[in-house]
């Protein structure tokens, strides 16, 4: 009879995988005798090694545990074993999971106006065609794309993407910012910042908010144009 579950080293520690096509009963049944065994042959061996402490990921195929199902394994496993669950993963998602990723790779684009007070939020990276207020705000998870006014402030890689861009008119008075940095944008001192239309703001490598032309996008950020769709 085929195992439902199976255990194996990894670089990282072990790899618990679970049959996808066996009951939960009958996996939780071998995942307690498969720990009874090895607490078993544990007391045989180096009783130093009883309390080290082994990293475990648990690995369940095309199967979807629900919260009360990796409750009730964590548990066993942390009761009855030296194991320390450090995921437990699967090759399919949710549906509320698989649109949060759609939604975070894909390009946003919003046309209207942002006044001040407003906060438009994206996902991922955004086009917006439009105008920003002083006091309006757009924020992405991903990169941020602005044909028109950007008076208000535009922060990029809000969850700490330290690769997002910004692309807009940095001759208008305005504040950016890219994960934890910023910068602000006035008219009086645009030209001392050689800033002009046909220019992006990034985080070089010396993790500093700079600006490079536009010619320079695909060399500094070579992926992004293909995580657009070939926008770039």
């Amino acid at each position: 009879m085929k195992q439902s579950v199976t255990l194996k080293g990894s670089k990282d520690g072990f790899v618990l995988t679970l049959n996808e096509s066996a009951s939960f009963a009958t996996i939780v049944g071998e995942i307690e005798q498969l720990l009874d065994h090895l607490r078993t042959e544990s007391k045989k061996g180096d009783s130093n090694e009883t309390n080290k402490e082994i990293l475990l990921e648990v690995a369940t195929g095309n199967r979807l545990l629900t919260d009360k199902e990796k409750k009730k394994i964590t548990k066993i496993i942390k009761e009855n074993s030296q194991f320390e669950i450090k995921k437990i993963s699967s090759s399919v998602l949710t549906y509320k999971a698989a649109i949060a990723w759609q939604e975070a790779n894909s390009l946003q684009m919003e046309m209207h106006t942002i006044r001040s007070g407003q906060v438009l939020q994206a996902s991922g990276d955004i086009l917006f065609v439009g105008k920003v207020h002083p006091g309006g705000i757009i924020r992405a998870n991903g990169s941020i794309f602005i044909i028109g006014e950007l008076h208000g402030v535009a922060h990029a890689g809000s969850e700490g993407d330290a690769t997002a861009v910004i692309v807009a008119d940095f001759q208008t008075n305005a504040q950016i910012r890219i994960a934890d940095s910023i910068q602000i944008i006035e008219n009086k001192i645009t030209e001392n910042l050689a800033m002009k239309n046909n220019e992006f703001a990034f985080i070089n490598d010396l993790h500093v908010l700079a600006f490079e032309n536009l010619n320079h996008l695909r060399k500094i950020r070579p992926t992004l144009g293909k995580m657009l769709g070939g926008l770039i």
